[in-house]
């Protein structure tokens, strides 16, 4: 009983030691305020506007493709008796690809042979009789003409039999089958893709806007010469490849107003770029058409760009000092490609965030994306 009570006793005091311990715990923590958390600045991408820089450079948007391309085609009807080639693999010129049943076409050629052959008997015949002049010069030019088009036939024949083999016609990649093995498949159906993909080109669209500021006069090396061309695969954007102008359109698109132009360019051996892939090519070009006040214009992305609810454009401008962003009315010019002409409202030297423009608000604090 004693023990019992003095256990007791123990607790009490273990108990009221602790609360005097926690007390001025509690105390403290009810009476402080929490320091109010730092700001989150936003992460942006950057663009220093530079308009002796900016007003040079233009971007299109295209497809890539292979600079050889072929769909193999077969010049007669038949059923395929042999495909022994598979989807991505290489081929040698002069490789075959694929043969139809050639049974019928043999059979017609040894009949036309045949042809040909009592043709040309009737023919010999026919001079000798014709020298001995007991045939007439009528009997010996009809069986001259009937030779000449059994000869004809026989080799149109012969070429039936030719055409029942595809075979490569120039070194590639077997990139895509389009029929099956012992189908049945017509004259002039395409069978297979083969491509050529050491090479490749891409096709853009340039802006009639654009393709009036084009020094008139030169040719294809010179123009590549000028604008320095250079290819950015989507998948790749930190890589960029030097390409060539291969072909100029100088007669615009009717409906978009566009003029074709295609390039093209070696893909690295340590990439996989391959025909279908997007990207974009990138040119430099003279200087920008002059606003009102005498300066040139300034070249940025389109999507840097947002309209307020009067229909306003306006830009972010980031403070240097502060990093805080501040909107800027402007005045857009034309479109080119994926970029836009600010005739005004911006100046060299300023700074403005091209993405994640839409989240951004006056005196949001940002920085540098990728900090």
């Amino acid at each position: 009983m004693v023990e019992t009570i003095r256990s007791i006793h123990r607790l009490r005091g273990a108990l009221l030691s602790a609360l005097l311990g926690a007390g001025p715990l509690v105390w403290v923590g009810c009476g402080d305020e929490p320091a109010p958390e730092a700001p989150v600045a936003r992460p942006v991408k950057i663009l220093a506007i530079n308009s002796a820089d900016a007003q040079e450079i233009l971007e299109y948007p295209g497809t890539i493709s292979a600079a050889q391309h072929s769909e193999m085609a077969f010049e007669v009807s038949g059923k395929i008796v042999e495909f022994p080639v598979l989807e991505g693999q290489i081929v040698k010129q002069g490789d075959l690809l694929v043969r139809i049943d050639p049974r019928d076409m043999a059979s017609a050629s040894d009949v036309d042979t045949a042809k040909v052959n009592l043709a040309r008997a009737e023919y010999e015949r026919m001079k000798k009789l014709f020298e001995a002049e007991v045939a007439s010069q009528q009997e010996l030019d009809r069986a001259k003409r009937a030779y000449e088009v059994s000869l004809a036939q026989s080799q149109s024949s012969s070429k039936g039999l030719e055409d029942t083999e595809l075979h490569a016609l120039f070194d590639g990649i077997v990139a895509k089958k389009l029929v099956r093995d012992f189908e049945n498949v017509q004259a002039k159906q395409p069978v297979l893709i083969l491509q050529d993909t050491t090479n490749l080109e891409i096709d853009v669209a340039i802006p009639e806007a654009d393709f009036a500021r084009l020094t008139p006069g030169l040719s294809l090396a010179e123009r590549t010469a000028r604008a320095r061309p250079l290819v950015i695969v989507t998948s790749l954007p930190d890589q960029s490849f030097p390409a060539e102008l291969k072909e100029f359109n100088t007669t615009a698109d009717p409906v978009t107003r566009t003029f074709q132009a295609t390039l093209r360019f070696d893909p690295p051996d340590d990439v996989s770029i391959k025909p279908g892939m997007t990207a974009k090519v990138r040119i430099h070009v003279g200087p920008r058409p002059r606003t009102g006040g005498g300066e040139s214009a300034v070249v940025i992305p389109a999507s840097a760009t947002i309209a307020d609810e009067t229909g306003q454009a306006f830009v972010w401008i980031i403070d240097p000092t502060s990093m805080t962003v501040e909107r800027a009315p402007v005045d857009l010019g034309n479109l080119s490609g994926s970029q836009v002409y600010v005739t005004s409202g911006l100046v060299s030297g300023q700074q403005i965030a091209i993405s994640g423009v839409h989240q951004l608000r006056d005196g949001m604090q940002v920085r540098p994306y990728g900090d």
